[in-house]
């Protein structure tokens, strides 16, 4: 019979224990994603704030060097290194692996910014992750999470060696595949980590992995609440829907949010126009998400 260790129990640490890290599952993949929102919210973390400038860093380089010129030949080279990140047991479980999705993740995602108008016109908050998550069309928190998984292994392995000493769990001596944000290139180094039928093993911390989001459709809804909703009450929109203000006994009018939504939300390629539209949104928004949307609860989920 086929055995399904988690990360705790393989390394026999007590299933009560806290332990900063997601408890992942070694013979296959949790449903979790690293979220590019959680680490914009979360940088009074001295490592998640390490995480969010290598991000960025990444971002401006692609953007700069490649989008913005249209050079999609060494663009999708620079791209070429997002390889299938399989030792952080995350995300849709698959059994394709290897080259030919890292081709395929390099073209969706220059292809998906090329496409974009706040990206292709180098505006600055096309460099922040989790706005490209929101906006761009083409990249959803999977392709997103690979990618962070791959620009910040250096980070990710680091955390990894210390939970490992932490914990005296043993290593082995393993070459790391990482983007370097100083020098602006890929780089590898040697970190010492843990293994799992001979291959290695790399954790990430808790709070910033979450569940499945489709933030664009939260956008659209906080932009319906909190922005078009006062803009038909102050009369600036005509109401194309009759249910979308209702009146209620005391002669007071309300708004419906659902209804707003229905008629004026906007698939994800249209979002960029609510961002220029309404100027603080997106600030805005990534307040209410740290408010309203945070990490996924893993305590214990996977070894019930």
């Amino acid at each position: 019979m086929k055995q399904h260790y988690t990360f705790k129990e393989h390394f026999r640490i007590n299933k009560r224990d806290f332990v900063e890290f997601v408890n992942v599952p070694l013979d296959g993949d949790l449903l979790a994603f690293i979220c590019p929102f959680l680490i914009a919210n979360n940088r009074e973390e001295e490592i998640v704030d390490r995480i969010y400038l290598q991000l960025e860093h990444f971002f401006i380089n692609l953007n700069r060097n490649y989008v913005v010129p249209n050079d999609r030949k060494n663009g999708l080279i620079f791209l070429s290194e997002l390889h299938e990140p399989n030792e952080y047991h995350l995300g849709y479980s698959g059994t394709n692996k290897g080259k030919a999705i890292a081709n395929e993740k390099a073209e969706i995602i220059f292809d998906s910014l090329r496409r974009n108008k706040l990206a292709k016109q180098g505006i600055t908050i096309s460099n922040e992750a989790h706005n490209i998550l929101l906006l761009v069309e083409g990249i959803g928190q999977d392709l997103m999470s690979d990618t962070i998984s791959n620009v910040c292994r250096n980070i990710f392995a680091e955390f990894t060696e210390n939970q490992c000493m932490k914990h005296k769990i043993q290593t082995f001596k393993t070459k790391v595949r990482y983007y370097n944000s100083t020098t602006g290139k890929w780089e590898s180094k040697d970190y010492n980590l843990p293994q799992y039928k001979g291959k290695r093993i790399i954790l990430v911390p808790k709070y910033i992995v979450s569940g499945g989001r489709a933030y664009s459709t939260r956008y659209n809804y906080f932009i319906s609440s909190h922005y078009i909703s006062k803009d038909i009450m102050s009369n600036k929109i005509k109401v194309k829907n009759d249910k979308i203000v209702t009146t209620i006994k005391d002669g007071t009018k309300k708004y419906i949010v659902k209804e707003i939504y229905k008629t004026y939300g906007k698939p994800k390629s249209g979002l960029v126009d609510f961002v220029l539209e309404y100027q603080g949104s997106l600030q805005d928004f990534l307040d209410y998400c740290k408010l309203h949307f945070p990490a996924l609860d893993l305590d214990n989920i996977v070894e019930e």
